[in-house]
């Protein structure tokens, strides 16, 4: 896949568009597409750039038109960067598309719009002949992977698979985190180039709190070290034995019984994709497995958690070994 970041390190200083929009909801990318447009179109200048910088919630729309089209005294060219284009005054946005018409060559104006920001103005923008739009929205949780390792692979490290998912699944609310996080074990791997499950661990691998669905997919995947790593955190923000039990037993017995009821049938309105997709990949790895003696140890782990003293990671680690290495 490829984000706005493979579309900034191919553009070209001599082929700059004269505006560029900016729409999506991730800060990190806005910063680094700002910069990178920036960088190069003061490259191409040369010298004499001065940037301005404008806020709708400002009320500085009449200073952002006129500066359009007035330069600096010592300026030779200008960057000018309006956030949020689409709260732009109604009184304003004839002015501004007749400046859309005839941009001037001697100014970039970049132009950002945020999550929510859906208006015909804005389409008009984004569709209009001298503006080259630049999607900035956060990418989808299933794209992180892939991001991570080309982020380490361009800095001449290696990581390991299951390095990956922990990190993606921790960090995946925005591009961001994960790229603090990636500074950050670089920095404590230093010149040893392969990245493992325990380095991104001992990091932190973000501050993410997980969710009972992220340890039954990780379940569902078959993947131990992501499994263990979930499970901990959830015990440490407070879920017990009897809930993991729960969460396990409904995930084995649609797993059991996926070949019966699912396998053959139109998706269940009650169903949500995630789940579909934990029942499919837990029958494609445990379908050999012995159920009778599984729900047999989830019952068991549930007694002992009601009439022991063991604690819930005492009695869950050992129980998610058990499940998924047989």
């Amino acid at each position: 896949m490829t984000t706005v970041l493979d579309e900034l390190e191919k553009l070209d200083p001599e082929r700059l568009a004269p505006i560029y929009l900016l729409y999506g909801n991730d800060l990190y990318l806005e910063q680094e597409a700002i910069g990178t447009l920036s960088k190069l179109f003061s490259k191409k200048a040369q010298a004499g750039v001065e940037k301005k910088i404008f806020q709708a919630e400002e009320n500085q729309d009449e200073a952002f038109m006129q500066s359009l089209y007035n330069l600096g005294m010592f300026a030779t060219h200008q960057i000018v960067i309006y956030k949020s284009i689409h709260q732009l005054s109604i009184t304003a946005r004839k002015q501004f598309l007749q400046y859309c018409n005839h941009p001037a060559k001697t100014t970039m104006l970049i132009l950002t719009a945020g999550s929510g920001s859906k208006s015909n103005f804005l389409d008009t923008i984004k569709n209009h002949d001298s503006v080259k739009p630049l999607s900035i929205w956060i990418p989808k949780a299933d794209e992180f992977p892939a991001i991570i390792v080309k982020q380490f692979t361009k800095h001449g490290y290696q990581i390991e698979s299951d390095a990956v998912e922990i990190l993606a699944l921790a960090t995946n609310d925005s591009l961001a985190h994960t790229f603090s996080e990636i500074q950050k074990i670089m920095i404590y791997t230093g010149e040893r180039n392969l990245i493992t499950a325990a380095d991104v661990r001992s990091v932190g691998g973000g501050a993410k709190t997980y969710q009972m669905a992220d340890f039954i997919q990780a379940i569902a995947a078959k993947k131990l070290p992501l499994a263990i790593q979930i499970c901990l955190n959830l015990i440490e923000t407070g879920a017990e034995t009897p809930f993991f039990i729960s969460s396990l037993f409904k995930l084995f017995f649609n797993v059991w019984a996926y070949p019966q009821i699912y396998k053959n049938a139109s998706k269940s309105v009650s169903q949500s994709k995630k789940q579909w997709d934990n029942y499919k990949f837990g029958y494609q790895n445990y379908q050999d497995h012995d159920f009778a003696s599984l729900f047999s140890e989830l019952l068991d782990t549930d007694l002992k958690a009601k009439s022991s003293s063991l604690g819930t990671k005492d009695l869950m680690i050992p129980l998610i070994c058990n499940i998924l290495k047989t």
